[in-house]
């Protein structure tokens, strides 16, 4: 029997870092027999060019709105110090490169803290050598993967995949049950909706 849930997410979206520790929750809380499954969704497209100013003042003020909601810590340094640049590919890149040194979540961790907190350049190539050095992965075989064809490939089935069961917005939360897939609710400070919805599912679904 095919059960997966599936965490639909951008190294860079905010709300999924300030999903972050009820999502570490319900991983915890997951039945056994249910597969947990990472998808990037790739929130903004390569890009070189900097940052319009009036995109910077509304992502600061999505901050201050989830800091004020959730608790969420963030460092606002990032919009004094930092040009940024509205691309996340980059970052989905590097994610799914440690995810082949079995370091997914590290890496996730790692880019998601020198964003929020660390106000660094989440989309460069310089800040995911360091993070990749700072985790432990492989440098140069990290460099090799986040250059290939067959990483580009993985990147652009993810995305596919994610457009495909109906995701365009993050985080997400997807179901399969079967070869079927079914949004699940998720509240931001509580792990019991989420939970309540899989067995919900799972007993219509499989009864």
């Amino acid at each position: 029997m095919n059960i997966k849930l599936h965490y639909v997410h951008d190294p860079m979206c905010s709300w999924c870092w300030g999903y972050k520790p009820t999502l570490i929750k319900l991983k915890s809380q997951l039945p056994a027999n249910i597969v947990f499954n990472y998808v990037v969704g790739g929130l903004a497209p390569d890009s070189e060019e900097p940052m319009p100013v009036e995109m910077q003042q509304k992502l600061e003020s999505i901050w201050h709105t989830i800091q004020a909601q959730l608790g969420t810590e963030f460092n606002f340094d990032y919009w004094t110090k930092c040009q940024p640049v509205r691309t996340t590919y980059q970052a989905c890149r590097a994610v799914i490169a440690a995810g082949f040194q079995d370091r997914y979540e590290e890496m996730l961790e790692a880019i998601q803290k020198a964003y929020y907190l660390r106000a660094m350049l989440p989309h460069a190539k310089e800040t995911h050598e360091q993070l990749a050095q700072e985790i432990g992965v492989d440098l140069n075989q990290f460099r090799i993967d986040v250059a290939s064809r067959f990483l580009e490939e993985e990147f652009e089935h993810q995305l596919d995949f994610a457009r495909s069961i109906g995701v365009n917005s993050y985080p997400s939360l997807v179901l399969e049950v079967n070869d079927k897939f079914f949004p699940i609710v998720q509240d931001y400070k509580s792990t019991e909706p989420t939970l309540q919805a899989i067995r919900e599912r799972l007993v219509a679904e499989l009864s």
